[in-house]
C-alpha cells in the first residue's frame, strides 16, 4: 500500500521520504524542492477569496462552512472521477493517481492550526491510499 503524506511546507520534518508536491495556490518555498503541483487538490483561487473576505467582516464561522461545504464538493467530485476513470482502465486507483510511496502533498497551514489537508485525508484514504495527517 501507498503510504503518503499531509504536511505543512512549514514543517519539513513531517515530510515523508519522497517527492514533495504542492497542494495549493501561490509561490512555494525557496528551500524545499516542490517538484509538482496536483491541481485537482488545490483549492480554486475564487473560493480562497471568497473565504477571506467573509473572515474579514468577522463571519469566521460563516466563512469556515462555506469552505468547508464548496471544498467537499470539489474533493467528491475528484474522488468519484478517479474512481470512474479507474474502473475503466481495469485499475486501482492508486494506480492511476501520480503518487509514489512516501511522496507528501504540502499546503501552508501548519499541523495545529486549522487547514484543509484533513478533508483530503479521507478522500485519499477512500481511494487506496495510507495517509498520515500532519
Amino acid at each position: 500500500m501507498k503510504t503518503l503524506y499531509l504536511a505543512s511546507f512549514l514543517e519539513p520534518e513531517n515530510f515523508g521520504p519522497g517527492r514533495v508536491i504542492g497542494i495549493a495556490n501561490g509561490q512555494k518555498p525557496l528551500h524545499i524542492d516542490v517538484q509538482v503541483v496536483f491541481k485537482h487538490l488545490v483549492p480554486p483561487s475564487d473560493l480562497i477569496k471568497r473565504y477571506r473576505n467573509i473572515s474579514l467582516k468577522g463571519e469566521k464561522k460563516e466563512a469556515s462552512k462555506m469552505f468547508v461545504k464548496e471544498y467537499s464538493m470539489m474533493l467528491n467530485k475528484f474522488e468519484k472521477d478517479v474512481k470512474e476513470d479507474a474502473k475503466k482502465q481495469g485499475k486501482e486507483p492508486v494506480d492511476i493517481l501520480p503518487f509514489e510511496d512516501g511522496d507528501t502533498l504540502a499546503s501552508w497551514e501548519r499541523e495545529k492550526f486549522t487547514n484543509y489537508r484533513k478533508l483530503i485525508s479521507p478522500v485519499l484514504k477512500r481511494l487506496g491510499f495510507n495517509v498520515i495527517l500532519k
